[in-house]
């Protein structure tokens, strides 16, 4: 997993702090996109489709395929976009990087795109659209063989947790980095199979008065990172990745109270910021002001909760600490944790290490893999197609198969019948591929024929 592959250092203002990423995912798209234009051209030459055209063709498609498959994936995890605002949904439509897309919803935009540009441009051009199809088939499965290696990089698209017998084989299992991992929701929230950095911290108390509410360890996970790094039950957590473990007292609201709640705290020496969150109140989208006032160390923090008492008025706030907040919502692509703890009344630093997930299965792999083979298979068997289309027929066959099998090893919602939305997808595409070949052995002729060898003209009988 690779979320980030490099950064180029330019406006590091605007992408804070070292410059433009260069994400992993979108690293994948982009080779696809080179490669699908450069060979699909080559390949188009063959039914005489120029160029140029072919390109237009590969922008029509690719375009479509990638809204097509935003799209369905938005409406399969609606749940991850609480904001149905348009703005809402406009604004999260593009965040394509914090995953994701799904595959069947860009082969629907991809129909569209094929349809659209066949009447306004492909009528004209005198091309037959089924060995047009015969031409992408390769070229589609190309595609979801290096999309996948995007996602694996991108650490979406996981499978379920791997038993203990497959690890060792090859592909058996992948350990993603925990902190950035888009499985990390469900290993550690939903399904309890591990803590979100390898070891556990106190819970706190809502009316603790006067005790450092900075995190403490009580549980290290066996032959873990941060067990190997030496971090021991007991520690409290004073520096996160090279900064202070600062105290952060949040609270909301815009009102008198609020302003002179944080004017006592930045008084005390707190550092007091405002940021703009979208909120759903009553299931309508609202901005709602969040206030942090942090201290660096807990004896700051005292003295701005003593000055916050003096204050008549009561101003509600809840209490954290950076290690909870940066784990809570970790930055892409940085996947190493750096601690310094109080040991004995000591304060010690510890080596950086890299929480880990559990093994899942890399099913994102297992699809390239499956890919390559069905590329092989479409070139072997296109000499011996027996009619336009057939190649089509039998890459949408080979693709259903495949991800109806690996769709049962991923931790994906199930619908109708126990199935989720991919294998209902798959029955759909292969329920399909027997009708368009149905249809097309019906009407194209077959190549299987004899004909006279090319350049030979049919001899003619003279009567005598």
């Amino acid at each position: 997993m690779q979320q980030v592959l490099f950064t180029i250092p330019i406006l590091k203002n605007t992408f804070p702090p070292d410059g433009i990423p260069v994400y992993g995912f979108g690293a994948m798209l982009f080779i696809t996109f080179i490669l699908v234009t450069w060979w699909g051209t080559a390949r188009a030459k063959k039914i005489g489709m120029e160029g140029p055209r072919f390109q237009d063709f590969t922008i029509w498609v690719f375009v479509a395929g990638i809204i097509g498959a935003r799209i369905l994936y938005m409406i399969q995890y609606a749940n991850q976009f609480p904001d149905q605002s348009i703005a809402g949904i406009a604004g999260a439509f593009f965040k394509i990087w914090e995953g994701g897309i799904v595959f069947y919803g860009s082969a629907l935009g991809g129909v569209v795109g094929y349809g659209l540009f066949y009447w306004f441009i492909m009528r004209r051009l005198h091309v037959s659209g089924w060995q047009l199809a015969d031409v992408v088939a390769p070229l589609l499965a190309m595609g979801l063989a290096i999309g996948r290696i995007g996602c694996y990089l991108n650490g979406c698209c996981w499978g379920q947790v791997a038993n203990e017998q497959v690890c060792p084989v090859p592909l058996g299992a992948a350990h993603f980095p925990l902190l950035p991992a888009h499985a990390r929701g469900q290993l550690v929230n939903e399904k309890f199979l591990q803590t979100s950095t390898g070891f556990a911290i106190k819970p706190r108390e809502r009316n603790m008065l006067f005790e450092d509410p900075r995190a403490v360890v009580t549980v290290v996970e066996l032959d873990s990172p941060a067990a190997k790094a030496g971090l021991q039950v007991g520690d409290r957590i004073v520096k996160v990745n090279g900064e202070w473990n600062a105290i952060i007292m949040e609270m909301s609201g815009s009102d008198e109270k609020t302003k002179a709640a944080l004017e006592t705290l930045k008084a005390a020496g707190a550092n007091v910021t405002t940021t703009q969150r979208p909120e759903l109140v009553k299931g309508q989208p609202v901005t709602a002001e969040r206030h942090r006032a942090a201290f660096d160390d807990w004896p700051s923090y005292l003295k701005g909760k003593k000055a916050l008492e003096s204050l008549h008025d009561e101003v509600p706030f809840t209490v954290t600490d950076r290690m909870q907040e940066l784990t809570g919502d970790w930055p892409r692509g940085k996947s190493q944790l750096s601690l310094s703890v109080e040991r004995n009344g000591k304060t010690e630093d510890l080596p950086t290490f890299a929480p880990v997930t559990v093994g899942l299965y890399p099913t994102q792999l297992y699809e390239t893999v499956s890919m390559v083979l069905l590329i092989l298979l479409l070139l072997a068997f296109y000499p011996y197609r027996r009619h336009d289309g057939q190649l089509m027929v039998v890459l949408m066959i080979g693709y259903a198969i495949h991800r109806f099998i690996n769709e049962s090893l991923r931790i994906e919602p199930s619908y109708n019948g126990g199935l989720t939305l991919s294998q209902w997808g798959s029955v759909i595409v292969l329920v399909a591929a027997v009708g368009i070949e149905s249809y097309l052995w019906l009407t194209m002729p077959s190549r299987w024929k004899s004909q006279p060898p090319a350049g030979t003209e049919p001899t003619t009988q003279t009567a005598v």
